[in-house]
């Protein structure tokens, strides 16, 4: 008999206690829930955000990619600009005036080569390092021409002002050769005549 009673008793009673834990288990979810969507809240916060600072990046890139397009243009007409030698760099008077030093180094020359056939009293000596030195004259001018043909219109990156100062420095050269080749002839000339009036003045006494 005591047996049925405690059988009963824990049939009556343990149900209660299973819907006595309901409420609890309830107020549980709840607060997760609760949790749950303030964490969602804090989340769609920051991805509000994030495509704010996305939205923000992206115009910036744009910017940046017309920005460098449009250096990259200004680049390559810079380049083009000095690859292509201005039409006032082909015209200048630097040019002229280099052809026509290169002309009157030559006319000097000619000169020069053709007085050491006629200056009698100058040894074969003398008239051999003369002889060289206008060979000398000759490839240095041939060089300078060169150079100046090239600066004026190569397709290297140099602009037009350069180009300018380096056929100025050009023909500076060219014109200090021509200074040597005049000088040498002047050096050659006085010397053959001060022979030529010492062989005569022995001669004459």
């Amino acid at each position: 008999m005591e047996k049925y009673k405690i059988l009963f008793y824990c049939t009556c009673i343990v149900p209660v206690l299973a819907f006595g834990q309901i409420p609890v288990t309830d107020a549980a979810a709840n607060s997760q829930l609760a949790i749950l969507n303030k964490n969602i809240l804090a989340m769609n916060s920051q991805l509000s955000t994030l495509n704010s600072n996305m939205a923000t990046l992206l115009k910036l890139m744009e910017r940046n990619t017309v920005a460098n397009s449009n250096s990259s243009q200004f680049l390559s007409q810079e380049v083009t600009a000095k690859r292509t030698p201005a039409s006032y760099v082909l015209d200048s008077p630097e040019i002229s005036e280099l052809s026509a030093l290169k002309d009157k180094v030559l006319e000097a020359y000619k000169g020069t080569r053709k007085s050491l056939d006629t200056f009698t009293y100058l040894q074969a000596t003398e008239k051999k390092e003369a002889m060289d030195f206008l060979v000398t004259v000759v490839s240095q001018v041939s060089t300078l021409t060169a150079q100046g043909a090239k600066v004026s219109s190569t397709p290297e990156l140099i602009d037009s002002a350069n180009r300018l100062s380096a056929l100025s420095t050009i023909n500076e050269k060219i014109s200090k050769v021509l200074e040597e080749v005049i000088s040498l002839n002047n050096a050659l000339i006085q010397k053959n005549e001060h022979r030529k009036a010492m062989y005569s003045m022995i001669k004459i006494n």
